[in-house]
């Protein structure tokens, strides 16, 4: 059983590798044996290692996101696994639905969605060409599923926004949209080039216990049939099983590891 998750000869491309769900994955891919990961990320990169590569690019930019996938294909040969794990919070991000800002709808969308279009279209093609049986993973959310609970984020304080900006916690629309609009990707992709053995699937996570206001941690874990929110490891396992040969028979599915919130 062991050899179904074992990474050996398997280079990964993680596409938002350095937050702390990305730092989770990346751990996770090394300890099974991964070749390589190839990790890419808007802020500064750490220095590249022997196993793990790091590039940084700003998604939004379709110019740059075309060169990043031409430089990493070309220097790299092989990629077995693209992980896509990145979305965008610009500036005003958390402001009301109302009063939303279109240009920051397009800002989200561009990096949350159609970025992740673009690098499906690269690398599937680099799967044909190189006749590899690869994977794709979007990482989308249980706010893809079902629209959020909004009543667990009232009343609570813009100064205790751990994320910053001058509006208190939420979850915007372009967020739900986004991340429902990865899942119908995830479905279209599957069905089209299944005869080509590439798989593709989505992840979809509950939220994460990350110092987050007093009272939304409270309100959420209520929501919640295991009484709280997640920990930064406890999706580690669902990405291997998607990334891993332990997953082979498994294409335009979503894995939900929620601790039950879609259940009610």
């Amino acid at each position: 059983m062991n050899n179904l998750f074992r990474l050996k000869n398997k280079k990964i491309l993680i596409l938002g590798g350095l937050g702390k769900l990305g730092k989770q994955f990346i751990n996770t891919f090394i300890d099974y044996g991964a070749e390589k990961i190839i990790v890419v990320d808007i802020v500064e990169p750490p220095k590249s290692t022997k196993k793990i590569n790091y590039y940084k690019c700003d998604l939004s930019d379709n110019v740059k996101l075309n060169h990043l996938f031409d430089t990493i294909l070309s220097k790299e040969k092989k990629i077995h696994s693209l992980v896509y794990n990145v979305y965008s919070k610009p500036k005003d991000y958390y402001k009301e639905n109302i009063n939303y800002d279109l240009s920051t709808w397009k800002k989200v969308v561009d990096v949350n969605l159609t970025a992740a279009y673009i690098s499906s279209q690269k690398i599937i093609k680099h799967f044909i060409k190189k006749k590899i049986n690869g994977n794709v993973v979007f990482l989308s959310s249980t706010y893809g599923i079902v629209s959020p609970n909004l009543n667990i984020y009232k009343n609570l304080s813009k100064k205790k926004n751990i994320y910053g900006g001058n509006f208190s916690l939420t979850s915007p629309a372009v967020y739900a949209s986004t991340k429902s609009a990865l899942l119908g990707l995830t479905k279209y992709l599957a069905g089209e080039y299944g005869k080509n053995g590439i798989r593709v699937n989505a992840l979809s996570p509950g939220g994460v216990y990350d110092k987050q206001e007093e009272k939304f941690v409270k309100n959420y874990s209520e929501k919640v049939p295991l009484g709280r929110m997640a920990k930064w490891h406890e999706y580690n396992g669902a990405i291997l099983f998607l990334v891993s040969d332990a997953s082979s028979y498994m294409t335009g599915s979503n894995l939900i590891v929620d601790g039950g919130w879609t259940t009610w």
